[in-house]
């Protein structure tokens, strides 16, 4: 009986520890995003990918958008109360938002800076489908020649 109870008892611990480890307890998650690889485990975006152009020289760093709007997803594991986003961008003098999807199916625009910027939106009402998060990133004005520059160093922060 003791090595039957000992069998037991181990395969109850491994089951315990597979599930802690599958648990997300950590108050915030924090996404460091690559643009230069339009899918990951946790991101899929900026789409669709015909809006935008890598630049040639890895020294800058940023990602040419070529029309708008375009669209991110943001995995999240749990419900999550505040979304931060944290980035640069060059507009040339255009006026930019970033959009969450809300559960109706509108957007809440923010306005966003040009250069650095933080926007933190409320994920009250946002919608959610599969455990992700919809932002959308917004140049009404843009035309055919205009230049807008993303920098890859966009900085992604769910907080509860």
């Amino acid at each position: 009986y003791f090595f039957r109870y000992l069998w037991l008892l181990m395969a109850g611990l491994m089951i315990l520890f597979i599930i802690s480890q599958a648990i997300f307890t950590k108050r915030t998650l924090t996404y460091y995003p690559d643009f230069y690889q339009p899918l990951s485990q946790d991101i899929v975006g900026w789409y669709p990918a015909q809006r935008i152009s890598y630049d040639s020289d890895p020294s800058k760093d940023l990602i040419r958008l070529l029309a708008e709007p375009v669209y991110l997803k943001v995995y999240s594991p749990v419900d999550f109360k505040i979304l931060e986003v944290e980035g640069e961008i060059n507009t040339n003098g255009l006026e930019a938002s970033l959009g969450l999807r809300q559960g109706d199916g509108s957007w809440q625009f923010l306005p966003i800076a040009v250069g650095s910027f933080s926007v933190d939106f409320d994920l009250t009402n946002a919608q959610i489908k599969r455990n992700q998060l919809e932002i959308i990133l917004s140049i009404p004005q843009m035309s055919s020649t205009s230049s807008i520059d993303l920098m890859n160093n966009w900085e992604i922060t769910l907080k509860r």
